[in-house]
């Protein structure tokens, strides 16, 4: 570049002479110069030549001093880049002491944000904490990009130390900054799942599609999955209520959402509107993972739903999943007589361990003992030949 500069320096000059000459031709000038009692008297074309001499002269002399300098100089920072160089080629093969040690050489010359984040990662890796927050905060004290990039390595490496809050606290404030930043939002995506924080990974998941990482259709079943493990996790109802409402109406009419929201009423005993939910998914379709949840209820609402499915039953006298949801629901309910002949018509449809284990249950109520060994027996051996029929197939064994 300094030389490109030269030559159109020189070029203009040339062109500037040759326009300037034939003026000068008709009136030389004259420059005088007094120091004193001396006076220099020349035409002003010698007096230009004269200066460009001596300006030349100088430039080379000049040039000559400083050479050596700019040789060392450049030797120096031709070692520094081969240190920085090999500093990540050990740290690469995880020769730490190596790395920090050739990081630590190349930056005494120049320094640079690669190798002061490179020392921290080889600091990091012989476990010397203090160490790594030194070289962070030398590398931190540089700003614009190189101050986000340090804060990203930052957050990186309190994941790869299972500092996970401190990496998300991080993380999250760089993501207001950069909303469509890969790197972040992969560190991000992975730290909410690592740490089990459903509720900000879903609400993450429209940036995610916004930046290109997800289709509509996969960040709409990442959202779901967040969704579903936020529901399972949540300790009480109050909180079940909260997160089921935080919901989008189009996500609460979804059939996994609503199946994950019953499941966890069911266990925190509350059946009331998770009932009403599920009562909306079997008009759509009796659905048999549906009705599984349905047929689990509490004494204040399994009048309800008995009634619910004693219409049903009426329009799908041959479903196999509704006779026996019908049937569980009447063993609940103590109607024995009922139950057992609505467990023995899905089981003449579609024979089921739950089935056998159900009518044991019932035979063991009633006094049967006979009857409800003999259930309890064939319970275990279709157990048996379902996993021999999985140990059957390819890739078991």
């Amino acid at each position: 570049m300094k030389w490109v500069f030269m030559f159109l320096f020189v070029a203009v000059v040339v062109v500037a002479g040759a326009l300037v000459a034939p003026i000068l031709l008709q009136d030389p000038g004259q420059v005088v110069v007094g120091v004193g009692a001396w006076e220099i008297e020349m035409p002003l074309i010698a007096w230009v030549l004269v200066v460009v001499v001596v300006w030349l002269v100088l430039s080379l002399l000049l040039g000559l001093i400083r050479w050596p300098g700019r040789l060392l100089a450049k030797r120096k920072q031709t070692r520094s880049r081969q240190q920085l160089e090999d500093g990540f080629l050990a740290l690469t093969e995880g020769e730490w002491d190596k790395a920090e040690r050739l990081f630590a050489q190349s930056l005494t010359y120049q320094k640079s944000t690669a190798g002061l984040l490179g020392a921290a990662r080889a600091a990091q890796g012989r476990s010397d904490p203090e160490a790594r927050d030194a070289w962070l905060d030398q590398a931190n004290a540089r700003f614009g990009r190189k101050h986000f990039i340090t804060q990203f390595a930052r957050a990186r490496l309190a994941l790869e130390e299972g500092r996970v809050d401190q990496a998300i606290t991080i993380l999250e404030s760089l993501h207001l900054k950069k909303p469509k930043h890969m790197g972040v939002l992969r560190s991000l995506l992975g730290a909410y799942q690592d740490s089990g924080r459903w509720r900000p990974l879903r609400e993450l998941t429209p940036a995610l599609r916004r930046a290109g990482m997800l289709d509509p259709e996969k960040a709409q079943a990442l959202s779901q999955l967040a969704a579903e493990r936020e529901l399972a996790n949540c300790d009480d109802y109050p909180s079940l209520q909260q997160t089921w409402k935080s919901l989008g109406s189009r996500q609460r009419k979804e059939r996994p959402l609503v199946l994950a929201y019953a499941h966890r009423a069911a266990a925190l005993g509350h059946h009331d509107h998770s009932g009403r939910l599920l009562v909306d998914l079997l008009d759509q379709s009796l659905d048999a993972e549906v009705l599984k949840t349905y047929r689990v209820s509490d004494d204040t609402n399994r009048a309800r739903r008995i009634l619910d499915c004693e219409k049903r039953i009426q329009s799908h006298p041959e479903h196999p999943e509704l006779l026996e949801t019908l049937g569980l629901l009447y063993l609940d309910d103590r109607q024995y007589e009922k139950a057992q002949s609505f467990l023995e018509q899905a089981l003449k449809k579609r024979a089921s361990a739950e089935i056998y284990m159900a009518l044991g249950r019932l035979m063991d109520r009633q006094g049967d003992a006979e009857a409800s060994a003999r259930y309890y027996r064939n319970a275990l051996q279709f157990h048996a030949k379902k996993d021999q029929r999985l140990l059957d197939k390819p890739g078991f064994g």
